[in-house]
């Protein structure tokens, strides 16, 4: 089969619903390259997100339960997707809800994947940082490896930023030496405050963020404090590093939400502006954005103010929807595994042995 079209699906740490992007993919040159047919989000219910947002700290029975209603719903929702639409598919990715996250030691995601491959008559490519961690590498961030499909016919130093739940960067120079690692918190924080004491899922265009006042004192103790942002890489983390128990140690003071929300704005725009500047030291480099993140305007207004030599653009301009980068990203890396392609994530991860990324299921 030399064109495949696969349906990639990603739930991120904001755990806010489900980003579906179907692809059309085929190898050229000893890589995938993929146009984009069409994109879909299914949002959760508020009451759902909480939950979800809860799971890592679970009982082993909850996350079970979860586990399977999960994948019903998936693949039901997936599955009206493509019936509505008269979809031929070959192929769906799924990354999973990770419940727990701790690079070089364990990854576990959730969402059993045999009720979509039984749903939808197609095999599902599932568990993606399993054998990086395995081979001894972080097993995230994984974005890097498809930026450098994207990447393919680089002609100049690259940065791509992605600012899901947590903030990862991909830099490629124009020699094709790769290298990727998270910053640190992208919308985990903001969103978490958001749900926990606004009642609603994010701040919407990151419009309160930015009729607040940044306490850039605060900011830079946060910063410090948190020794995993000026770590070296190669480094991964998850959103219990920036989630509920990090807003209880650091949001004492309540009198003014927008304060609030300006300030850990800043922190995420901080940790990337950091861990950019120093792990680049190239000039008028074009930093590609792409992520929930790049609709809040706090945010990406910092960004352009902290890193003034950098041009920041969207992902956009390569074609790919900012929001469905991450689903597209794992349609992509699903068409690896169909393909046998191996992924070299040393300078990622820090994996010591090229490997093909995934697991295939199939119910017959």
């Amino acid at each position: 089969m030399n064109k495949i079209n696969i349906i990639g699906l990603m739930t991120g740490t904001s755990c806010d619903g489900m980003d579906l992007c179907l692809i059309q993919c085929n190898l050229s040159n000893g890589i995938p390259v993929a146009k984009i047919v069409k994109t879909q989000y299914v949002e959760y219910s508020e009451k759902f997100s909480k939950s979800l947002l809860q799971i890592n700290s679970s009982s082993i029975d909850n996350i079970a339960q979860y586990h399977m209603s999960l994948g019903k719903l998936w693949a039901t929702e997936i599955n009206n997707w493509v019936v509505k639409n008269k979809f031929k598919i070959d192929m769906i990715g799924i990354h999973g809800q990770t419940i727990y996250h701790k690079g070089k030691n364990a990854s576990i995601q959730i969402g059993e994947p045999l009720y979509i491959s039984k749903k939808l008559k197609v095999p599902v490519i599932h568990n993606f940082r399993t054998k990086d961690i395995i081979n001894h590498g972080q097993g995230a961030p994984l974005m890097p490896i498809v930026d450098n499909w994207i990447f393919n016919d680089l002609k100049e130093n690259v940065i791509t930023l992605n600012i899901g739940g947590i903030s990862n960067i991909t830099i490629i120079n124009k020699d094709k030496k790769i290298s990727g690692f998270d910053t640190g918190p992208g919308m985990s924080l903001s969103d978490l405050y958001c749900l926990r004491f606004l009642s609603q899922k994010y701040d919407v265009n990151g419009t309160m963020a930015l009729n607040g006042n940044i306490d850039i004192n605060l900011v830079n103790k946060w910063i410090h404090d948190e020794k995993f942002i000026l770590d070296s890489p190669p480094k991964s983390a998850d959103k219990s590093l920036f989630g509920e128990e990090w807003l209880d140690k650091n949001i004492n003071n309540f009198d003014s939400h927008e304060n609030n929300l300006a300030n850990l704005a800043y922190f995420t725009s901080l940790s990337i502006s950091l861990n950019v500047k120093a792990n680049d030291k190239s000039k008028n480099t074009s930093i590609y954005v792409s992520g929930g993140g790049i609709k809040n305007k706090a945010i990406m207004t910092n960004l352009s103010e902290l890193l003034p030599k950098f041009k920041i653009l969207s992902i956009a301009k390569k074609g790919i929807d900012p929001k469905y980068k991450e689903a597209y990203a794992f349609a992509m890396l699903a068409a690896s595994n169909y393909f046998k392609i191996k992924v070299d994530t040393r300078h990622i991860t820090g994996a010591k042995d090229p490997y093909i990324i995934g697991e295939k299921v199939l119910w017959s």
